[in-house]
């Protein structure tokens, strides 16, 4: 699967993306926010084994995307849109970039291209996000996307050294329009 946006091209990962993991252990504060880590080689294995495995799932749930610059190929992040396997017309969209692509609106780019995925080609009825509170950056992208805030999640998830609160945002199909 393979889509694209004005400035980025959206592919499958591959076992060759490892390396283009590693500066995220070497600093893995680039996403101190984000309740999985890839702060070591394990955990980068591990996640693309993950993503690799999706790839060819029946039914395929998750989609674990890598953003590319279009014009050097470099790399910018990734986006995924990971379907509810028991609401199957609901799916979380999730994004993460490296810390030098921050502020060039490359997450919403790319989300908004992953929302219009899976509302035009999977027919998802609802698609939703969440954020850690104090992550303004984030709930940005989502509202560039049209995604309304739900509320705030409090305290639900242990995240390294505190309790972690979430804001919820969703977008319906309805509301959507490709924004």
């Amino acid at each position: 699967m393979e889509l694209m946006t004005e400035r980025l091209r959206l592919r499958e990962f591959s076992l060759r993306d490892e390396e283009l993991l590693l500066p995220f252990a070497r600093k893995p504060e680039q996403l101190r926010y984000m309740l999985f880590s890839l702060a070591s080689e394990g955990e980068i294995s591990s996640f693309l084994a993950h993503a690799i495995r999706q790839i060819d799932a029946s039914p395929r749930l998750e989609y674990h995307l890598v953003l590319e610059d279009r014009t050097d190929s470099s790399f910018v992040g990734s986006v995924a849109l990971m379907i509810e396997g028991d609401a199957p017309s609901s799916a979380e969209l999730g994004y993460w970039l490296h810390e030098s692509q921050w502020g060039k609106g490359y997450a919403a780019e790319a989300s908004r291209a992953i929302v219009e995925f899976g509302f035009a080609s999977l027919g998802l009825h609802r698609i939703w996000g969440k954020c850690h509170v104090d992550n303004a950056g984030s709930a940005r992208v989502m509202e560039k996307c049209g995604m309304t805030l739900e509320g705030t999640i409090r305290e639900h998830v242990w995240l390294r050294d505190h309790f972690r609160s979430s804001f919820l945002y969703s977008i319906l199909k309805g509301e959507w329009g490709g924004r």
